[in-house]
């Protein structure tokens, strides 16, 4: 696995090497035009991605609270159990503490469901702003007359002048591309 891991860098380090070259004379082509995305600035700073952020955080603190409900419920279950042992007999006490286990398995399974619907929406987010960005990126590129526009986490660039970053641009044709969305939406 180690081995695969820096055989791949070199493989990127080499690939970089020879491409440079090829680059900075296609930079200097007339008709290329070339730009990056930080994607993660878009998805943080667009106003999607913003919605989406206030979305995961309002589910997120109604799951918080319901899980410190149920924690607190189980403290004082716990608290009762312990006060109630010495005067229930053998029987009476395993039950109810299987009873308070039973409570206890449950609790984990609700949490870690939890987990998973967050996990999920914050993927379902993601995916449909992925999608729409997609569209916007292209529509954007076909515009500008760009080449090729890359994005910045995914092609591991290096190093790029900030002058072929476009993410701003990008953003802000993201918001006004869903906000003609939701006006055609809302006219049907």
């Amino acid at each position: 696995m180690k081995h695969n891991k820096i055989f791949g860098t070199l493989l990127v380090a080499v690939f970089i090497m020879l491409a440079c070259p090829l680059l900075s004379s296609a930079q200097n082509t007339p008709g290329l035009k070339l730009a990056y995305i930080d994607l993660q600035k878009v998805m943080g700073l667009s106003e999607a991605g913003k919605q989406s952020r206030e979305i995961l955080e309002k589910k997120r603190a109604d799951l918080g609270k319901k899980i410190k409900e149920l924690e607190m419920q189980l403290n004082q279950k716990k608290t009762d159990l312990e006060r109630q042992g010495m005067m229930l007999s053998a029987a009476a006490k395993a039950e109810k503490e299987a009873e308070y286990q039973k409570e206890v398995r449950n609790f984990k399974l609700f949490v870690s469901d939890s987990e998973q619907e967050l996990k999920k929406t914050y993927q379902e987010l993601t995916k449909a702003i992925l999608k729409d960005l997609e569209k916007v990126i292209v529509k954007f590129g076909k515009e500008g007359n760009y080449s090729m526009i890359l994005g910045k986490q995914e092609s591991s660039i290096f190093y790029a002048d900030k002058a072929y970053d476009v993410s701003q641009q990008v953003i802000d044709a993201y918001n006004l591309w869903k906000k003609e969305q939701n006006t055609a939406e809302k006219k049907k």
